[in-house]
């Protein structure tokens, strides 16, 4: 088995990842180690990328500092992403029992809240009112369900043409209004004779 050495840590070479992994506990790849070595502990969300694509090559000259996305990038080749295709067909149908079971719901629901737990607030200023306000949802527009209904009113996305029932006439009015008539007038004259039918009645 072949070895490298660095500052007296014995490596043995993973066959399976080309990676050079310590023989001593905890095992770290020997680039991390060596990184670490001149430059301190890796912060949370990058990694060590070799510069050359050579996973021998463990010089420090040879390792940079990216995050994680971007080295994710960087060895996202043809063949990769065919294995990663591969894989996925090999065991999402196990997946897909696992999320609908009911360890999986239980799971999904945990990890829901405590995700919101930690999501921070950001202020946000209301596109009808203007108002400020603060939210954990990024993506949402209106201080309240108040100015959300009223913007929509406004846009007039939700209008249809409807016929008085008193006047026949056609007019527009929003789908979801109960209102019968176009007017306060034809509201008062229809109440008028429903009134004088039930006097007659």
């Amino acid at each position: 088995m072949e070895h490298q050495f660095f500052k007296g840590i014995k490596f043995y070479k993973d066959k399976k990842t080309g990676y050079w992994i310590s023989t001593t506990q905890p095992r770290k790849r020997m680039h991390v180690v060596v990184w670490e070595y001149y430059n301190g502990c890796v912060q949370k969300g990058f990694h060590i990328h070799h510069k050359d694509k050579n996973k021998s090559n463990n010089k420090i000259e040879n390792l940079i500092l990216i995050d994680a996305h971007s080295h994710a990038s960087l060895h996202m080749t043809k063949e990769n992403l065919e294995r990663i295709r591969q894989l996925a067909d090999k065991y999402r149908h196990l997946t897909k029992v696992w999320h609908a079971s009911e360890e999986g719901r239980k799971w999904h629901t945990q990890h829901g809240i405590l995700g919101w737990e930690k999501k921070k607030e950001i202020e946000k200023v209301c596109e009808y009112c203007n108002e400020k306000y603060l939210t954990k949802i990024y993506r949402q527009r209106f201080c309240s369900n108040k100015c959300k209904s009223a913007h929509r009113r406004n846009s007039k996305v939700d209008d249809i043409e409807s016929i008085c029932e008193f006047c026949i006439k056609k007019y527009r009015k929003n789908k979801y209004d109960k209102t019968r008539t176009c007017s306060k007038s034809c509201a008062a004259k229809i109440r008028w004779c429903e009134r004088n039918k039930k006097k007659a009645e």
